[in-house]
């Protein structure tokens, strides 16, 4: 019998993304797209970047760095969503009711993620409060052990209550 042969190739070490990549995918996040959007965006009918929105998410987890600046970016997209709501309804006349109650919906919807993704726009904001954690302990000089042990005999020599 012969030995098999390894038909396993292991992949090179490579970079999962470019940081000329990780520019252009935060600079459409601070736009206001969504990550979903940007990853599945195709040129010529092949997917722009070579991995799934999964296997991102993945990559960001074992770079908390990548990840620090990913979140920035869709914290400026919130704000950036909101300025054009913001624009929206300063400058826009809308006629159709059923635009008004679209409008409301996505103004209600942004506000509530805004409020989690970015403190700016959060009705629960973190409070720092300088509190004193320290604990003093002090020995006592013995001059109150005597009146201690004093009410400890008394209390022994009451008789039980039935």
């Amino acid at each position: 019998m012969s030995k098999s042969k390894n038909t396993i190739t292991p992949k090179p070490n490579q970079e999962l993304i470019t940081e000329q990549s990780l520019s252009i995918i935060e600079e459409k996040l601070s736009r206001g797209l969504t990550l979903s959007e940007i990853l599945s965006e195709e040129v010529g009918g092949k997917p722009l970047y070579p991995f799934s929105l999964m296997k991102f998410h993945y990559f960001l987890k074992k770079n908390p760095e990548i990840e620090t600046r990913i979140k920035e970016a869709r914290q400026l997209g919130i704000q950036t969503l909101i300025d054009k709501l913001l624009g929206i309804f300063n400058h826009q006349e809308i006629e159709n009711p059923n635009q008004i109650l679209w409008i409301r919906e996505k103004t209600s919807f942004i506000k509530w993620l805004a409020g989690k993704v970015t403190d700016l726009y959060s009705d629960n904001k973190v409070q720092n409060i300088k509190q004193d954690t320290s604990l003093n302990i002090s020995w006592s000089d013995g001059s109150q052990i005597k009146e201690i042990e004093g009410i400890v005999d008394e209390i022994e020599q009451q008789p039980p209550k039935d």
